[in-house]
């Protein structure tokens, strides 16, 4: 399905019937990579899952979460007539901040999976450079180079972080260790080819806005128990668990754990599903 705001199409997926749920892909924001997801999720809600501008018109030039947002705005109103739940991983997650900032109204609650905000960071410097590392090496076209620089950056693990209150919504942590990502389908294989076309896209235009854009700590704290921080435990000292983690102890939040990691949505739909349905609740 598709959308048109402010002269820009933006495609979208729906299913299901009851509370209205909203979700935002990470990366180049493809929606298809919630298929998995919503189909354990439709027999409890109206799930809308929401592709980014990127993928439904390809703009040239530097996309940000600013923009985002008002397209996230956008198809809210236009869709549903009542504030929706939001679930938003990665860059999602960043849209997703922005949107609850400025529009807490229209946002039920905001479940935000390790957003990689690395401003929260003491080290943001380090940070930020490794990225821009990644951004150079795709714009010189050695995406190989930027792949294993992307790889790098997100997943050195990292001591010594403060950890804030930990909740694990649901019984999924008892023999969670002894599991598995589930096998992807041959639809979600083939969609991953489709995201290899766009990843020199998002690392040249998506990564450094979004990673390196302001927080606004303060309206964050205004929307109080509207925001819920959650990382993947198998994330653990990672770059983006650390900004989870950092996000959450800034607004003296808890942080809410789910199964597998940073594309555990992606990954463990199942056992994702039924965490986020405990936590909706």
């Amino acid at each position: 399905m598709r959308i048109t705001l402010d002269g820009t199409p933006i495609d979208y997926q729906e299913r299901g019937d009851g509370p209205p749920l909203l979700l935002l892909p990470g990366g180049a924001g493809h929606a298809g990579v919630f298929d998995g997801l919503a189909a354990h999720l439709a027999d409890h809600y109206r799930v809308v899952a929401m592709s980014s501008r990127l993928v439904s018109a390809g703009p040239d030039g530097d996309q940000h979460p600013k923009v985002y947002a008002e397209d996230v705005l956008g198809l809210i109103e236009a869709l549903f007539d009542e504030p929706p739940a939001v679930f938003a991983f990665s860059a999602g997650a960043i849209t997703t901040l922005d949107l609850l900032a400025g529009h807490p109204e229209r946002v039920r609650l905001a479940v935000v999976h390790e957003p990689p905000v690395v401003g929260l960071l003491p080290d943001a410097d380090r940070h930020r450079a490794a990225l821009e590392a990644v951004r150079a090496a795709a714009r010189t076209g050695d995406l190989d180079e930027a792949a294993r620089l992307m790889t790098d950056a997100m997943t050195a693990p990292e001591p010594g972080a403060a950890t804030p209150e930990l909740r694990h919504p649901g019984d999924w942590l008892d023999g969670h260790a002894e599991t598995s990502p589930e096998p992807p389908t041959p639809e979600l294989l083939e969609l991953f080819a489709r995201l290899g076309e766009l990843q020199p896209l998002f690392l040249e235009h998506v990564l450094v806005p979004f990673t390196s854009a302001d927080v606004d700590v303060a309206a964050l704290a205004a929307a109080g128990p509207r925001l819920v921080p959650v990382a993947g435990i198998d994330s653990r000292g990672k770059l983006p668990y650390r900004a989870a983690a950092a996000l959450a102890n800034r607004l003296g939040l808890p942080l809410t754990e789910f199964p597998g990691g940073h594309l555990g949505p992606v990954e463990r739909p199942t056992q994702f599903a039924a965490v986020l349905r405990a936590l909706l609740g």
